[in-house]
């Protein structure tokens, strides 16, 4: 399974080191290292090119916490694959992975950028032996407004009880429960949910799909109530960018946007091409992006800086996970607002300056 997104292909040093990489896991002699067996380094190499994909973006974008975070997900990711009580080796073959990434540097690269690279790498081995350190858990989810609700409808997907979770869809409409509400704070939560599930090992991608799915099945009982809000003249065009596989949250944000009474202009995985033709076509006030793997960071900021230059009176929003990966949201980022949920972004729209639209 291929897992690099290989965003770097105008980069042919990177392109040499992501291929020395797969190559370093996949000799036998790294396989024989401290003891790992096969499985345990196959493992390593199927995230070579993750690895690399990341080690880029922290680079090109300035941010180490790129990696750091990265390196963090993946020894969550290992732990409940290797052994839930061998911890340590989980640290010990990701010590062996990156310091493999950090040999391979220093034979593709040279000067300012291999020292550039050496030190993001050394920050992700750090942030390796601090996670190590704490326990994980995800009990959050648990609490706050709406937890029932959303320990409900987990239920009914993790039973794999399609007719029962759409019902209790419904019943939140029914409800007093705001529509805005039942996307972020009952779905969207529900889903942030599955994905650590799936992180965590305890479901397969097959049942992570199902709860997407479903998911959006029950969503759609929702639209005769969103579209039924008086429309305000206003439009904008909502896309996760690139090969952005992750749309439920762009989906959101559209369906709430017209909740609100805008029209919304759904895109979905959208090149810069795309995006600059629907500009020109549906003359938005706000194009919004919406990214989940910070790999597609560096073609996000990418695509603002040519949607700004090209559209000035355009105004450019971005939310996702990914971008909780960055240290400072709008630091050389030409985007007017960054929010965390649709119903903030929504807000914000709707409380700007009448002329500013």
């Amino acid at each position: 399974m291929k897992m690099g997104l290989l965003g770097f292909n105008s980069e042919p040093e990177f392109q040499k080191l992501s291929d020395m990489v797969a190559g370093c896991q996949n000799s036998e002699a790294a396989r024989r290292q401290g003891g790992f067996c096969m499985p345990e380094w196959n493992l390593a190499k199927e995230y070579a090119e993750f690895t690399t994909d990341y080690l880029y973006a922290s680079w090109t974008l300035g941010d180490k916490k790129i990696f750091e975070d990265y390196a963090r997900w993946l020894y969550q990711l290992l732990c409940p694959v290797i052994a839930s009580d061998e911890r340590g080796r989980v640290r010990a073959l990701l010590m062996e992975h990156f310091q493999a990434v950090k040999e391979c540097v220093g034979k593709t690269m040279s000067g300012s950028r291999q020292r550039e690279l050496e030190e993001i790498v050394s920050k992700g081995m750090e942030a390796v032996l601090a996670e190590e350190a704490k326990a994980c858990t995800h009990s959050e989810w648990e609490k706050g407004k709406y937890k029932e609700e959303r320990a409900s409808y987990l239920n009914s997907l993790m039973e794999s009880d399609t007719r029962k979770a759409v019902a209790l869809v419904g019943n939140f409409l029914q409800s007093d429960i705001p529509l805005p509400d039942i996307c972020v704070d009952i779905l969207g939560k529900t889903m942030e949910e599955v994905g650590e599930l799936w992180h965590s090992h305890k479901i397969s991608v097959d049942m992570e799909h199902y709860c997407t799915a479903t998911t959006q099945t029950a969503m759609s009982q929702m639209y005769p109530a969103i579209f039924q809000s008086r429309r305000k003249g206003k439009k904008m065009v909502v896309a996760c960018v690139g090969g952005e596989l992750h749309e439920m949250g762009a989906r959101m944000v559209a369906d709430l946007f017209e909740y609100a009474g805008w029209d919304s202009v759904y895109l979905g995985a959208a090149s810069y091409e795309e995006l600059h033709k629907a500009a020109e076509e549906e003359k938005p006030a706000l194009i919004a992006l919406s990214i989940t793997m910070p790999q597609y960071l560096v073609e996000c900021m990418d695509s603002v800086k040519r949607l700004k230059e090209a559209f000035t009176d355009i105004r450019i929003a971005v939310g996702g996970h990914a971008l909780e990966s960055l240290s400072e949201i709008q630091k050389d980022w030409r985007i007017d607002v960054y929010t965390r949920d649709a119903r903030e972004l929504v807000a914000w729209a709707e409380n700007m300056p009448e002329e500013k639209i």
